[in-house]
C-alpha cells in the first residue's frame, strides 16, 4: 500500500511506513470496535459510546432478522435491549439527519449536520423537500401550526386519504407525510421520539430544548463543518482513501 501520511507535532506532513493490507483491515475493524468480541456487559451508556465512535448510524426498515441499526449495535456491544435505541433517541443524546442517507448521529455533532444542510441539496430528500418548499408550503404551514399548537405527531396522526390514483406503496405517501419529511429536511422539524419505529415529529426548537447542554446550536461556517466532518469520519474509518 501507499505510505501513510501525517502531520508531526510541527505540522509539517510526513510519509510513514507503507502498511500492509491486514494492517489498513485491522486498523479500520480496530477504530469501529469490530476487532475484538465484546467482553463487557452491554449497557445504554455503551450504546451511545458506540454510536459516537462511528459518528453515523444508519437508518434502514428493511430488515429479516432485525432491521440494520439494531444488527450494527449488536455486532459492537453484544447482546443488548433495543429500546436503549428509542431511549438515546427520546433523551436527546443522538437525533436524526439526512446524511448520506437518514442516519443516527451523536447531538454533540447537531450544529456540523445544520450547517452542511446547504451543501447537501443534490440529496433526493432534500430536492423533495426544495419542491414542497415552492409548491405547497401553505400546506406545510398548516401542519407546523398544528404541531405548534397540539404538539409532537406521527404521520399515522393525519387520517386524509391519498390522492386519487395514488397507490399504497412505500413511497405512496399521503400530503402530511410528505410535508412532515419536508420539514424535517428543512430542519424546522425533528424526530423527537419513534414508536414502533414510526416516526414522531415535533418542533425543532422543542426537541434541542430536552437536549439541553449537550448540543452545540450556534452557527458554523460551511467550511468549517466540512472539515470537521471529513477529519471526524477519517477518525471513525481509521483509514480512508486521501481524496
Amino acid at each position: 500500500m501507499n505510505p501513510v501520511l501525517r502531520p508531526d507535532r510541527g505540522g509539517k506532513v510526513r510519509a510513514d511506513a507503507p502498511i500492509s493490507l491486514q494492517q489498513a483491515r485491522n486498523l479500520q475493524l480496530a477504530v469501529q470496535g469490530l476487532l475484538k468480541v465484546p467482553r463487557a456487559r452491554a449497557t445504554r451508556a455503551r450504546a451511545l459510546a458506540a454510536i459516537q465512535r462511528m459518528r453515523l448510524l444508519q437508518i434502514d426498515t428493511i430488515h429479516v432478522v432485525a432491521r440494520s441499526p439494531y444488527l450494527v449495535l449488536f455486532s459492537r456491544l453484544g447482546d443488548y435491549r433495543n429500546e436503549w435505541l428509542e431511549q438515546l433517541l427520546a433523551r436527546g443524546s443522538i437525533f436524526e439527519c439526512w446524511a448520506h442517507e437518514a442516519c443516527f448521529a451523536p447531538i454533540g455533532d447537531f450544529a456540523l449536520h445544520a450547517a452542511q444542510r446547504a451543501q447537501r441539496e443534490g440529496h433526493w430528500a432534500h430536492k423533495k423537500a426544495a419542491r414542497a418548499q415552492r409548491e405547497q408550503r401553505l400546506g406545510m404551514d398548516r401542519v407546523l401550526a398544528h404541531i405548534r399548537q397540539h404538539g409532537a405527531v406521527r404521520s399515522s396522526d393525519f387520517e386524509r386519504e391519498r390522492p386519487a390514483g395514488q397507490g399504497a406503496g412505500w413511497w405512496g405517501w399521503k400530503e402530511e407525510k410528505r410535508w412532515l419529511e419536508a420539514l424535517f429536511a428543512r430542519g424546522e422539524l425533528m424526530i423527537a421520539r419513534r414508536e414502533n419505529f414510526q416516526r414522531v415529529y415535533d418542533l425543532s426548537e422543542r426537541v434541542l430544548a430536552r437536549a439541553g447542554g449537550d448540543v452545540a446550536i450556534y452557527p458554523l461556517a460551511p467550511d468549517v463543518a466540512e472539515r470537521d466532518i471529513v477529519l471526524g469520519a477519517v477518525r471513525a474509518l481509521g483509514i480512508a482513501q486521501a481524496r
